[in-house]
Order: structure tokens, then C-alpha cells, then sequence
């Protein structure tokens, strides 16, 4: 196997000499090896390929000089040594008639070094031999991802969920050359060819001119738009600006750092994606007659269940601790509903990061979806919904009842109501003490953003005789800090509050002075995922 990353490298000449050329995308769990070599800040793709050269045992690895951080990969496999073939492709970044012999030159000079590393020639008849038939786009209605390389894990999460056929569009995904006609020069005349094939593709954001990139856009098939960018870094990210601003297309930009860890919230998001598109999958057959819907709202720290009968009134409420398992979470829930049973129910739909282990759920939808739905229901009219969960942050805009965009934070937990609970814990303190303490500090800066950085720092200003008061002043002013700049993203008139920390009046108070902007919330906002999702029950079974 040769292992490559770059839609530009020549595979069909590798493969005539007789290599077995395999992408490299996958993701890594950890990056020790690579941060052994380079350094914490280095691209996350370029560390996940070198692991993924160590993990894998990649012998053979072809490189094009696409960005610096790939150009540095190639100089640290040099140094370190331990591969068979190592070899960097010096991609020119035009394509006009100079650029393509250049690039001739190139395929000679890859030629060369690999068949003599193979012990093979190349020859016009194995080089035409090697081109596959092109990929097609999908004939019907299809999603796509596009943007900067991205990691395999991001496209199947997104084909488990989609009912829609989804093509890989990326700088790294969308190769397909054509086969080579008929009638050329013999070797000397493919080669030709070749290059300028491989630079007519749709262009990636190294090259010079990237209009074409919109080709892809304006297909009649094309329902919707992931946009994926690379952590830090910025080609694609200015790219994605300026699409947004264009396009009338439906668009969700993800952001990913080469690692599977925050694949739940990436679920979320795309699920969310796909219900705004209507893409929702038809909920499961249920033999249920009962009178009543409900929704469960399970989430990483509680669990909400919500009764209402057909006349959409609630019937009762429960909230518990989620604990280690979801699916206890759902059936402790309705236990402590106390005359309710999931065999009462017409329909049960599920939210939160722990909904596909409630079982007895007829159907599960995202979080976004059923916190937009219960603010509709609770707060009535158009706003921007903040909810702060126990391991993230969102903010939904609603307009017309409709989730017009959304945002999540990032998988740092800072801001979020998992931070409260750390920092209350640290000072040993609930949630209404420290905002009552709070009201009564003076202003303190917590500057880390992460949860376990700020706790640190919370510990040293315990140890400097801080009085209590300001460190609680400094805890809610650094969630406050971290929501508004989420917030700042999809601005807003009016903010609605829900989830746990809904009935804090402190916390809303201060928010209100960042925001500059009406923050309301309503006796039920808490249960506001599982009002939501019953009132979604009751919609599915026509209540």
C-alpha cells in the first residue's frame, strides 16, 4: 500500500507501477506520537496522518506541497526516517500551459524514483490501464460535504443518518478524472494529457482560480451544503464566509480537529441539519393506544420527561439525575412520574444525547429541534433560544417556529452547566448559594476557557484568601462571557432561557447586561427539550 492525502497525486501512475495507492483520512484518538515530533499546535490533519502512518504501518507515502503544514509532515517522515518511499510532489498553483509542464516534469521525476524503488517501468498501456471510471453525482436529490479534507468519520456519521445519498466533495474527496482519449503521442503524449487532467479537476483553495469550485453548487440535485473545516485553518474558513453570504442553499459548517471526540455532538449537528430540511426519518411503528404523548429529554446530567394529553396540556413532569446510563435515566424518569407508564403513551419521542438508548422511544430528534419547538410553545413569537446543557451550549434561531441556524460550542466544557458544577463543587457551594454570593462580589477575572484550566485557577485564588464572594462573581461571569460570545453568532432581539439554570435570576440578570438584549424564561424552561419533543409525539400521531 502507498499511502497519499491529495486529490492532485498521480494514483494511476502508482498503481501502473504497480503500488496499491490508499487515502489517508482517518482519524486519531490521541496525538502523542505526532506531538512527540512536532508540536501541540501542529495541523490536525497533517498529525493524524502521521499516525496514521505509525498506526497503520504505512510503508509508501506520496505528498503534495498543498499548505506548509503537509510541507513540514513530508521534512519530519524525512528526518525521521523508517519509511520505504517517501516522496514530495511540487504541485504549481495554475493551470495554464507552463503549470502543466511543469507538472509533467513532475510525473517523470515520481516516475522514475518510484519504479526504480518498485523495480518497474512505465508503460502507456499499464498507465491507461490504471484510470477508473468516473464518479458520477447522484442522479436524484443528494447532499454533499464539501470544504477542506475531512476525516472518515465525518462522512459516515453523516450517510448513518441521511436518507439521501451524500457525495464527498472535499479537496480531498472529489477525484475523478476522465479516462484518457484515444489517439495521443504514445507515453510522451499521455503524460501530457495526464497533467493537465489532474490540474482541470474542480480546484482546491491552493490554487489560483477557484471559480469553478461553484460548479458544484448550482447542481439541480443538490438539497444541502456540511461545509468542513479544518481546526485553524483558515483557507476554507474564508471561504465558507463567503458562501454563506451568496448562496440561498441550505448550509451547516462543522469543524473538526481529526479526532472522534466529540462525535456526539457531531451527530447532534447533523441530525439537526437534517430535520431543518425536513429529512427527518419516519418514526417507528407503534402499537400504542393510549391517550397521552410524552417527550424525554435525556441529557448528560439530567434526564426530563413531559406528559401531555391530547388536548397538548401537560399532564405531569418528572426531572432526575441522569447517572451512568441513559436508558436508567429514561425509565427512572417516568417512574418519578407517578401513575404514568410508556404503555399509556400514543406516541414517545426522545431528545438529548442519550436518546437512541431510550428503547421504548417511538422516534428520537435532536436536541435543537426540540428546544426550538418547546421555546415556541413556552415563550411564543420569534428569539433566539439559549440553552446551557450540562456538557454544552446552544443557541437556536426560531422564526416562524422554524430553526432558521443554530450553534454549538465547542467539546470544551467551559460555560456550560458541567463548569457550574465543578467550580459549586470546588467551593462547596450549590448553584442558588454561589449566584447569591455572586451578587455580592466584586469583579474578578477567570481568564482560562477551560473547565479544568479555570479550576486551577479557581484553586490558587482559594489559596490567596480570596473571599468567596468574588470567586462566585468570577465563575458566572465567565459562563456569561463564554454565552454571549457564542451567542454573538446569531444575534438576536429577544433570548429565551431554557434548560437547567433557567430559573437563576442572578445569571439571567447579568446576561441581560452582556446581551444588551431582552433574556426571559418561563416556569416550564427547564423541561423545555421535552416539551418539545412530546409536543413533536402528539404532531406525529396527529393529536
Amino acid at each position: 500500500m502507498i499511502g497519499y492525502t491529495c486529490k492532485y497525486t498521480p494514483v494511476e501512475l502508482l498503481a501502473a507501477l504497480g503500488g496499491q495507492p490508499a487515502l489517508l483520512n482517518r482519524e486519531a484518538n490521541a496525538f502523542s506520537h505526532a506531538e512527540a515530533l512536532t508540536h501541540n499546535h501542529f495541523c490536525c490533519h497533517a498529525k493524524a496522518v502521521l499516525e496514521e502512518c505509525r498506526r497503520d504501518g504505512v510503508r509508501e507515502l506520496v505528498l503534495v506541497n498543498c499548505c506548509d503544514s503537509i510541507r513540514r509532515c513530508y521534512d519530519v517522515l524525512r528526518a525521521q526516517g523508517g519509511l520505504d518511499f517517501l516522496f514530495l510532489l511540487d504541485l504549481p498553483h495554475h493551470d495554464d500551459g507552463c503549470a502543466k509542464a511543469r507538472l509533467r516534469g513532475e510525473l517523470e521525476r515520481l516516475a522514475a524514483e518510484y519504479g526504480a524503488y518498485r523495480g518497474a517501468t512505465l508503460d502507456e498501456a499499464a498507465l491507461r490501464a490504471a484510470f477508473a471510471p468516473p464518479v458520477p453525482l447522484p442522479d436524484g436529490p443528494f447532499l454533499a460535504v464539501t470544504g477542506a479534507r475531512a476525516g472518515a468519520g465525518l462522512l459516515e456519521a453523516l450517510r448513518r443518518v441521511s436518507p439521501l445519498p451524500v457525495a464527498d466533495l472535499t479537496c480531498g474527496g472529489n477525484r475523478s478524472l476522465p479516462p484518457p482519449p484515444e489517439g495521443l503521442d504514445g507515453l510522451d503524449g499521455l503524460l501530457d494529457w495526464y497533467a493537465g487532467a489532474l490540474l482541470g479537476q474542480i480546484p482546491c483553495l491552493r490554487m489560483d482560480a477557484v471559480g469553478r469550485r461553484e460548479e458544484l453548487l448550482n447542481h439541480p440535485g443538490l438539497k444541502g451544503l456540511v461545509y468542513h473545516t479544518v481546526k485553524f485553518c483558515d483557507f476554507y474558513s474564508f471561504e465558507y464566509e463567503n458562501l454563506r453570504r451568496r448562496t440561498a442553499l441550505p448550509l451547516l459548517k462543522v469543524e473538526t480537529d481529526f479526532t472522534p471526540l466529540s462525535s456526539g455532538q457531531l451527530s447532534t449537528r447533523l441530525e439537526a441539519f437534517l430535520e431543518g430540511l425536513e429529512l427527518r426519518p419516519a418514526p417507528a411503528s407503534a402499537a400504542r393506544r393510549g391517550a397521552y404523548v410524552a417527550g424525554i429529554d435525556s441529557g448528560s446530567t439530567t434526564t426530563n420527561v413531559v406528559v401531555l394529553d391530547r388536548a397538548g396540556n401537560v399532564a405531569a413532569s418528572a426531572i432526575v439525575r441522569t447517572g451512568p446510563k441513559a436508558s436508567q435515566g429514561a425509565e427512572k424518569a417516568f417512574a418519578a412520574l407517578g401513575g404514568f407508564t410508556p404503555e399509556d403513551m400514543a406516541a414517545i419521542v426522545a431528545t438529548g444525547y442519550g436518546r437512541v438508548s431510550v428503547l421504548f422511544a417511538d422516534q428520537t430528534v435532536t436536541e435543537i429541534t426540540c428546544h426550538a419547538k418547546g421555546a415556541q410553545v413556552l415563550f411564543g413569537g420569534d428569539g433566539t433560544v439559549i440553552d446551557i446543557g450540562g456538557q454544552d451550549t446552544k443557541g437556536i434561531a426560531l422564526k416562524n417556529g422554524r430553526v432558521m441556524k443554530f450553534i454549538m460550542n465547542d467539546k470544551c466544557s467551559a460555560g456550560t452547566g458541567k463548569f457550574l458544577e465543578v467550580m459549586t463543587n470546588r467551593l462547596g457551594l450549590t448553584q442558588q448559594k454561589l449566584s447569591e454570593l455572586a451578587s455580592r462580589g466584586r469583579h474578578i477575572s477567570i481568564s482560562s476557557m477551560c473547565t479544568v484550566f479555570a479550576e486551577s485557577e479557581v484553586i490558587s485564588l482559594i489559596g490567596r484568601g480570596t473571599p468567596r464572594e468574588d470567586i462566585a462573581f468570577g465563575v458566572i461571569e465567565s459562563v456569561v462571557t463564554k454565552v454571549t460570545q457564542l451567542i454573538a453568532q446569531i444575534p438576536g432581539e429577544t433570548y429565551f432561557l431554557t434548560g437547567g439554570l433557567c430559573e437563576d435570576e442572578y445569571l439571567i440578570g447579568r446576561l441581560r447586561i452582556a446581551l444588551k438584549k431582552p433574556v426571559i424564561s418561563a416556569p416550564m424552561a427547564r423541561y423545555a427539550g421535552a416539551v418539545g419533543a412530546a409536543v413533536l409525539a402528539g404532531e406525529e400521531r396527529g393529536n
